[in-house]
């Protein structure tokens, strides 16, 4: 299906942008894909009806209302800054008033040239940045913010709404710098901490993201191991390395040096948009099973989702919820984005012993993945429906290659062992069904 921006439906129609996007945010108009208060259209998608006419001095009037800031009394609390520079001035009821709406393209597609914004497009906008409300230790991150309840605003205030997709962030002064922000929200929220037995005790789920920048010219992530004790950053490189094998789409991870490891963007973040896969489903719409749940949304990456519950048994993935997943939007349509975040694999966490009796009982081991069933379960109901693994990826990737690729992402010992073990005895298991 084709696409088509606001201001290429607003010129179709003979309406305004700003008609166009109300319509979107309202659901008047069907099929359409938002990120970010950005919204694609369905090209061929009918102009609604216009129902405003009965009421519209009062809606004039409501509007006015809703966007009369008093500049000349009203305080500037906090600003919207793009790296260092000053480009909008929230004032203390949360409304907002960009100085330079058109600053650069990315800014552009937050704002569509408009010079000011209520607390509810401040809240969208913020909301789109922090951590999700369905984090498993979101009751930890609202501690450190000092709240008491999940509050959007408040959240991205504590947070500086710093996000990796761009360099828009929430600064206390007009002076502030973006990289001592960065380093105090990672400090005072998200800093690993670890007890005298060295287990986990504080890390939020999914965010041992450390900052963003550039590595070899390439635009990603840098992230810390989550504990001295944990295997995450030798398991996301081998993720990637055994992807590659397989034939599996994967963002591309490197080691940086003993404890970090760098997630490369496979977007061009300043014109597309990731959406993750939880955006997609409204309240109540799930059910247990996460392959028909996204089968349901979005029936035409089946052939991704199948390689991605392979790779995710081969690699004995623990942390695919739907958050690492998603689908990238530009002006011409949609595709299913590469793998990410990959490290919670591989018994990252595991001792050795429990690495052996997995190696022993692959569909014991097997972890699971949503509210019902393992990825041994997955694999074997995929089989049942006619799929053939052996027709889909290369499963003839050799003991040699396995092991090189692990060696490469740094595994030694046990781990080394039985993460060369496990592979071979999945990829074998999956020729076999």
């Amino acid at each position: 299906m084709k696409y088509c921006t606001t201001a290429e439906m607003a010129e179709k129609w003979n309406i305004s942008d700003r008609r166009v996007r109300t319509l979107c945010k309202s659901g008047r108009i069907e099929g359409v894909i938002s990120s970010n208060d950005t919204y694609l259209i369905p090209c061929d998608a009918v102009k609604p009806a216009d129902g405003r006419y009965k009421t519209a001095r009062l809606d004039k009037l409501a509007v006015a209302e809703s966007v009369d800031i008093q500049y000349g009394t009203d305080q500037v609390k906090y600003y919207l800054k793009w790296q260092d520079d000053v480009i909008g001035d929230i004032y203390d009821n949360y409304d907002v008033l960009w100085r330079n709406p058109d600053y650069n393209q990315t800014v552009s597609n937050y704002t569509h040239g408009e010079r000011r914004w209520s607390r509810a497009d401040f809240e969208r906008f913020v909301s789109e940045r922090i951590v999700s409300s369905e984090r498993r230790d979101i009751e930890k991150i609202l501690v450190k913010c000092g709240l008491n309840s999940y509050d959007a605003i408040g959240i991205g205030i504590k947070t500086h709404a710093i996000n990796s997709r761009d360099l828009l962030w929430i600064a206390d002064s007009s002076d502030a710098k973006m990289d001592d922000a960065i380093d105090e929200v990672f400090r005072a929220v998200f800093v690993q901490k670890t007890d005298l037995e060295g287990d986990s005790i504080s890390t939020p789920e999914g965010n041992n993201i450390k900052r963003y920048g550039v590595f070899n010219g390439r635009y990603g992530i840098y992230k810390t191991r989550l504990h001295p004790l944990s295997g995450d950053v030798e398991s996301e490189v081998a993720v990637y390395n055994i992807a590659k094998l397989l034939g599996v789409p994967c963002c591309p991870a490197y080691r940086i040096d003993e404890d970090t490891v760098f997630s490369e963007f496979m977007y061009d973040w300043g014109q597309e948009y990731l959406v993750h896969a939880r955006r997609l489903f409204m309240d109540g719409e799930r059910g247990e099973n996460e392959y028909y749940n996204l089968l349901s949304k979005r029936p035409q990456y089946q052939l991704d989702f199948i390689k991605m519950i392979a790779l995710d048994f081969i690699t004995r993935q623990d942390d695919r919820h739907l958050s690492n997943v998603a689908v990238l939007l530009n002006a011409t349509g949609e595709t299913f984005y590469p793998l990410y975040d990959n490290g919670r694999s591989l018994f990252y966490e595991d001792t050795e012993e429990t690495a052996r009796k997995a190696c022993d009982n692959i569909e014991l081991y097997s972890t699971t993945w949503g509210a019902s069933g393992t990825y041994y379960d997955y694999v074997n109901d995929i089989t049942n429906t006619g799929v053939s693994f052996a027709r889909i990826l290369n499963l003839g990737i050799s003991d040699d290659e396995i092991y090189a690729a692990l060696v490469d992402a740094g595994f030694t010992g046990y781990r080394l062992k039985y993460g060369c073990e496990w592979i071979r005895k999945t990829v074998n298991y999956l020729k076999s069904i």
